[in-house]
């Protein structure tokens, strides 16, 4: 997982999979990369096969970056159609902003 910054944005890639054998990973990496004036997190997962667990790590992300400022905004970056029906099914993509290619 690559994790850049860019002024008040965190952008987040290379994600193989994002699944419940490293949720736990991918929420602690992020979480202390996260400095307290980042305003957004773009995460590209163009690569990314993802189940619940991965939706769960998203979801804490969300969470744990909403605690330390409550205008955060995560979008989602192109997303595969599978992970886009996951978060269709699920309507987590009522929480999060998807932006396809």
């Amino acid at each position: 997982m690559k994790i850049l910054r860019d002024g008040e944005t965190l952008s987040v890639s290379g994600i193989s999979e994002l699944d419940a054998s490293n949720s736990e990973a991918f929420s602690s990496q992020l979480s202390a990369a996260l400095p307290a004036n980042v305003r957004q997190i773009d995460i590209d997962l163009s690569r990314t096969r993802m189940d619940c667990g991965g939706l769960g790590a998203l979801v804490a992300l969300r969470n744990f970056a909403r605690r330390h400022n409550t205008c955060i905004a995560i979008r989602l970056l192109n997303p595969t159609l599978a992970v886009q029906c996951l978060f269709a099914l699920t309507r987590m993509d009522r929480l999060f902003p998807i932006e396809p290619q």
